[in-house]
């Protein structure tokens, strides 16, 4: 059974890109039945492929799969996702950690700012 998501997502970006099955292949440097087995048979190719099909269409791997709703993100935006992600695997005694690091980084960082301010 394959991942309903992907295939239609991999279909939705192909078409508002407007490209055709072998245009994408060829793009991507893989067969035009490779695309049709994602697109109709919601086969989830290897990962370096999926990787390069993420940055091509500018998603991230997780919105392909269906692991995300936000679509198109920025840079930016995909490191702070992978970031809250990883913040959500740890127990709550690393966390508490982790928020300390973060709020004594993010004061040294603002306290610059404020600084730069007075220039």
């Amino acid at each position: 059974m394959g991942n309903n998501y992907f295939s239609t997502r991999i279909k939705e970006l192909r078409e508002k890109s407007g490209l055709s099955m072998d245009q994408l292949a060829t793009k991507l440097n893989v067969t035009k039945s490779r695309v049709n087995m994602w697109e109709n048979n919601g086969t989830v190719p290897r990962m370096n492929v999926l990787i390069n099909l993420a940055k091509f269409f500018d998603v991230t791997t997780d919105y392909l799969l269906g692991n995300d709703n936000t679509g198109n993100i920025s840079h930016s935006n995909a490191k702070l996702s992978s970031l809250q992600r990883n913040l959500g695997k740890l127990n709550e005694a690393d966390l508490e950690k982790a928020e300390g690091m973060l709020k004594a980084v993010f004061m040294d960082i603002f306290n610059d700012e404020d600084d730069d301010d007075d220039i």
